[in-house]
């Protein structure tokens, strides 16, 4: 076995680090993007279509409070707790018309895009702030 050089171990732990902190950092943003993409046109799609989407990039709560985690560990701002929160909105659109007053078809889609849509000013506000805001 090799042994490692002692800054070249701290090095790569640097590594690591600034990898996991991007990933981090990122990850909220383009799981947003697909989001807004899903709820503006997902009154296209047919139901089967929807249903294995909803299975394989459905946002879970363990998900939402991992990515809340790591905005805390890492010490993020609350642009970043923000786009981890809003595709969670849905799961409680989900929750409510399940288990409290059930939504007809129109109020869905109206509530989807209405999520959809301030996903996207969202996304455009966060673009124009982290690309603007830095001289």
């Amino acid at each position: 076995m090799d042994s490692q050089d002692p800054s070249g171990a701290v090095s790569s732990v640097i590594k690591v680090l600034r990898k996991a902190t991007r990933i981090v950092q990122l990850a909220p943003f383009a799981y947003l993007v697909f989001f807004v993409v899903y709820m503006l046109f997902g009154w296209a799609v047919q139901d089967e279509t929807l249903c294995m989407i909803d299975k394989v990039a459905g946002v879970s709560p363990l998900a939402t409070g991992g990515l809340l985690i790591g905005s805390k560990l890492f010490k993020l701002c609350g642009w970043h707790k923000v786009a981890c929160l809003l595709p969670f909105s849905s799961q409680v659109e989900g929750f409510v018309d399940s288990y409290i007053v059930t939504f007809t078809q129109n109020e869905v889609i109206f509530i989807n895009t209405a999520i959809g849509m301030l996903s996207l000013l969202f996304i455009i506000l966060a673009i124009r702030h982290f690309s603007h805001g830095r001289k």
